[in-house]
C-alpha cells in the first residue's frame, strides 16, 4: 500500500508518486527565481533546460534521477523526462491540467510532491506552468512541442458521479442483427443503464439494446471486433463500453456515446479476446485484461498504456473501477483479487478469502464496500479503503457467475444453480425470484423502480420484478434479420386472414342455425301455450263427466230405492186382495194394487233410465280422461321438446358467441400482424436506408 496515501480517506483526486525529499538551497533558488524573472521580462517562453531543470534539481531530482527514478521517473534530462514514469506521460504539451507534474507539484492532488513538505513557491510554480503552456520546449531556439490531438471523455476526478437530467436514450437505430444463430448463445455480457429504460446485451458481432419494460429491441449496434464479453454503461450513463474480440487472436475496447449511438472511441489492441474491461467514472482511463494475464490501464485522450499489472497468476476474468475512479479492483481465474490505485496502479491490497475464480466484481454506490462473486460458491463484501473482509457467505452451489448491488444496499445474484437471488445488506436471503433454465451467467438491475435481468448458459434473458417478485417476459437475444420477420410475417399475416375468413363463415353458419333454433323454439312455446289451454279444457270436462257420474250414480239410488218401496207396496197390497173375501173391498183394493203395479212399473222404468245414464256418463267420463291423458301426453312431449330447444339454443348461442370472439380475436391478431409486418418492412427499409448512408 502507498505509504503517502492515507488509507483511511481516499482523495477525490488523482496522484503520482514523486520523492518525499525536500531541500532548501537558497543560492540555487534564488537563480531559479532570476532566470524565470529575465524570461518573462523578455515574453519568451521558458525552456527546460534555461528555466525548469534548476527548479527539478532544487525540488525533484533527488528522487527523480538516474539512479534512484522513484514512480520510474527520471527529471534529470529533458529525454528522461519526456519518457514518463510508470504511470506514463507527466506532462502533456499546452495542457497544465492534464499534465500530472503540475497537479502533484501545484497540490492540486494527492499525493502531494515534493511529500511532507510545504508546496514549491508560487514563482517557480508559474515557471513550470508557463513551461508546459508554451509547449514544454527543450532549449532555447527549439520548438514546442506539438499538442496531441485528443479526443478525451474524462470528466472532473475523484467525485462519485451520477447521472443527471433525463434520461438517456439512444436515437433510432437499425434493427437488423449482424449476426443470428441457429440457437442463442450463452449470455456472456448484460448490463443496465444506471440512468433510463435501457439494456445492454453482447454477443457474437453485436450488441443488442433493449426497454426491459417493454422488452422490445430497440437498436443494434455492430461489433465486428468479434464477440462481446463484456459490457457497461458508464456512470454518468453517458457511454457504454464494449470489450471482446476474437479468441486466440484479437481483442479491443469500444465506447459508444448512448444519445447519439455513435462510435467514440477504440481501445487496445490485444492478441486474445478482452475477457473483462471497465471505464473509470471519470472516464479518463480504461481497463482491460484477459488470457495474458496482466491488466492494462489505457487512457482515454490517446488510447495509450498508462500502467500495466502483471501481478495476476491467471486469467483477467473481471476488473472494476471504484464510484470515485481511485481505486481499482482486478480478479482473476485462481481466485486472486487484487485492489490497486488506478493513477499509477500502485498496489493498494490483497483480497484473500476466494477459494476458486472470481467472476463478477461490482462497487455499492458509495464506493466504500465491493461485492465479489466466486466459483467456490460465494459472495464476499470488502471494505475497500482498509482491504479487509467484511462478510461472505455460501450463494450458489457449484458457483456463483455474477453479483450486482441495488441501490438500497441489497444485492442480487446468480450462479449454476440457476438460481436468482436477492440479499439484504447483511448477506441474508430475502428471496429467490425464479429458476432459469440454464446455469445463471449474468444478472444485471435497471434503475428507478428496479427490475432484475438475469442471463443464463442457453441464451435466454429473463425479466423480473423484484418488487412483486415476479417475472415478466424475457428478451431475444437472437433476433432474425428483418427480411426474415418480414417473410414471416407476410406468411402469417396470410394465415390469419385465410384463419379469419373460416371462422367468420363459421359464425355466419352458427348465427344462421341460432335464428332457426330461435323460430324453433317460439313456434314450440306458442305450441306449448296453445296445448296447455287445451289441456285444461280437457281437464275441465273431465271433471264436469266425473260430477255427471256421480249425479247419474245418485239418480240410479234413487230410483231403486222407488222401485223397491214400489214393489214392497205391489207385494203388500197382492196379498191383501188374496186375503180379502169381500167383493167390494176386494174390487177396491184390487183397484189400489193396479194402481201400485203401474207405479212399480214407472220405477221400474226410471231405474233403467237412470242406469243407462249411469252408463252413457260414465263412458263420457272414461273419453274425457282418454283425452285428457291424451293431452297431458302431448303437452308433455310438447314440453319436452321446448326444453331440447332451449338447450339447443342455448348452445347455438354459446357457439355464435365463440365464434364471434374467436373471429374478434382473430382479427385483432390480423391487425397485429399487419402493424408488426408494416414495423418490420419500415425497419428494413429504414436499415437499408442507414446501410447506405454509412457505405
Amino acid at each position: 500500500m502507498n505509504k503517502y496515501f492515507n488509507p483511511m480517506k481516499r482523495n477525490d483526486r488523482r496522484g503520482l508518486p514523486y520523492s518525499r525529499t525536500w531541500r532548501l538551497l537558497n543560492a540555487v533558488l534564488y537563480a531559479s527565481l532570476f532566470l524565470a524573472s529575465t524570461a518573462i521580462a523578455e515574453d519568451k517562453p521558458p525552456t527546460y533546460e534555461d528555466h525548469v531543470l534548476p527548479v527539478f534539481r532544487e525540488k525533484c531530482c533527488s528522487c527523480h534521477n538516474a539512479d534512484r527514478k522513484a514512480g520510474g521517473l527520471d527529471l534529470t534530462s529533458y529525454q528522461q523526462m519526456m519518457a514518463g514514469g510508470n504511470s506514463g506521460d507527466v506532462v502533456v504539451a499546452g495542457d497544465p491540467d492534464d499534465s500530472y507534474l503540475w497537479l502533484v507539484a501545484s497540490h492540486e492532488v494527492e499525493p502531494v510532491m515534493p511529500p511532507d513538505a510545504d508546496r514549491i513557491p508560487d514563482a517557480m510554480l508559474k515557471v513550470i506552468k508557463e513551461w508546459i503552456a508554451g509547449g514544454i520546449i527543450e532549449r532555447d531556439g527549439a520548438k514546442p512541442v506539438a499538442q496531441k490531438a485528443s479526443s478525451s471523455l474524462a470528466l472532473d476526478s475523484g467525485s462519485i458521479v451520477k447521472p443527471s437530467g433525463p434520461p438517456i436514450m439512444p436515437p433510432r437505430l437499425s434493427l437488423e442483427p449482424c449476426f443470428h444463430g441457429l440457437r442463442p448463445t450463452t449470455i456472456r455480457s448484460l448490463d443496465a443503464s444506471p440512468h433510463g429504460d435501457l439494456v445492454a446485451v453482447g454477443s457474437s458481432q453485436q450488441v443488442l439494446l433493449f426497454q426491459p419494460q417493454t422488452r422490445e429491441c430497440i437498436g443494434v449496434l455492430p461489433f465486428p471486433e468479434g464477440e462481446c464479453t463484456n459490457l457497461r454503461f458508464s456512470r454518468s450513463a453517458k457511454l457504454l463500453l464494449s470489450g471482446g474480440g476474437i479468441a486466440a487472436k484479437s481483442g479491443r475496447v469500444v465506447i459508444w456515446d448512448v444519445a447519439s449511438a455513435q462510435r467514440v472511441m477504440e481501445l487496445g489492441d490485444e492478441f486474445d479476446e478482452v475477457l473483462a474491461a471497465d471505464l473509470s467514472a471519470d472516464q479518463r482511463l480504461v481497463a482491460l485484461g484477459g488470457s495474458a494475464k496482466v491488466v492494462r490501464l489505457l487512457q482515454t485522450a490517446n488510447g495509450a498504456v498508462e500502467s500495466e499489472i502483471t501481478k495476476h497468476t491467471d486469467w483477467i476474468t473481471s476488473v472494476a473501477f471504484s464510484p470515485d475512479s481511485v481505486l481499482l479492483a482486478t480478479g482473476d481465474r485462481a481466485g486472486n483479487l487484487f485492489l490497486w490505485e488506478s493513477f499509477g496502479a500502485r498496489h493498494w491490497g490483497d483480497l484473500k478469502g476466494q477459494k476458486a475464480g472470481v467472476t463478477a466484481i461490482d462497487w455499492r454506490a458509495d464506493g466504500i464496500v465491493l461485492a465479489t462473486a466466486s466459483e467456490d460458491g460465494t459472495i464476499h463484501l470488502w471494505e475497500a479503503d482498509a482491504a479487509k473482509k467484511l462478510k461472505s457467505w455460501s450463494a450458489h452451489g457449484g458457483g456463483t457467475t455474477d453479483v450486482r448491488w441495488l441501490n438500497d444496499g441489497r444485492l442480487v445474484s446468480t450462479g449454476r444453480d440457476r438460481k436468482v437471488k436477492v440479499w439484504k445488506a447483511d448477506g441474508s436471503l430475502e428471496k429467490e425470484l425464479g429458476t432459469l433454465p440454464d446455469i445463471g451467467t449474468k444478472v444485471a438491475v435497471t434503475s428507478g423502480n428496479p427490475l432484475v435481468l438475469a442471463g443464463d448458459w442457453s441464451g435466454q434473458i429473463t425479466v423480473y420484478d423484484i418488487a412483486k417478485p415476479a417475472q415478466l417476459g424475457v428478451l431475444d437475444s437472437n433476433p432474425e434479420p428483418l427480411l426474415q420477420r418480414v417473410d414471416r410475417a407476410k406468411k402469417a399475416t396470410v394465415a390469419l386472414k385465410k384463419k379469419e375468413q373460416e371462422v367468420l363463415l363459421e359464425k355466419e353458419k352458427a348465427v344462421k342455425a341460432e335464428a332457426n333454433l330461435v323460430s324453433q323454439l317460439a313456434a314450440a312455446n306458442k305450441s306449448l301455450g296453445d296445448l296447455g289451454a287445451e289441456q285444461k279444457k280437457k281437464k275441465a270436462l273431465t271433471e264436469k263427466a266425473a260430477v255427471g257420474v256421480k249425479t247419474a250414480e245418485s239418480q240410479l239410488v234413487v230410483a231403486k230405492t222407488k222401485a223397491k218401496k214400489a214393489n214392497e207396496i205391489v207385494s203388500s197390497l197382492e196379498k191383501t186382495v188374496n186375503d180379502t173375501n169381500e167383493t167390494s173391498e176386494k174390487e177396491v183394493a184390487g183397484k189400489i194394487l193396479t194402481a201400485a203395479k203401474k207405479t212399480l212399473m214407472e220405477t221400474q222404468a226410471l231405474v233403467v233410465r237412470a242406469e243407462q245414464e249411469l252408463q252413457e256418463s260414465r263412458e263420457i267420463n272414461a273419453t274425457a280422461i282418454e283425452e285428457q291423458k291424451a293431452a297431458e301426453k302431448k303437452l308433455a312431449d310438447v314440453n319436452s321438446q321446448v326444453k331440447q330447444l332451449n338447450e339447443q339454443v342455448e348452445n347455438a348461442v354459446l357457439k355464435r358467441k365463440t365464434l364471434s370472439d374467436k373471429h374478434a380475436r382473430l382479427v385483432g391478431e390480423f391487425k397485429a400482424c399487419e402493424k408488426s409486418l408494416k414495423k418490420w418492412q419500415d425497419e428494413l427499409a429504414f436499415s437499408q436506408i442507414t446501410s447506405r448512408a454509412s457505405e
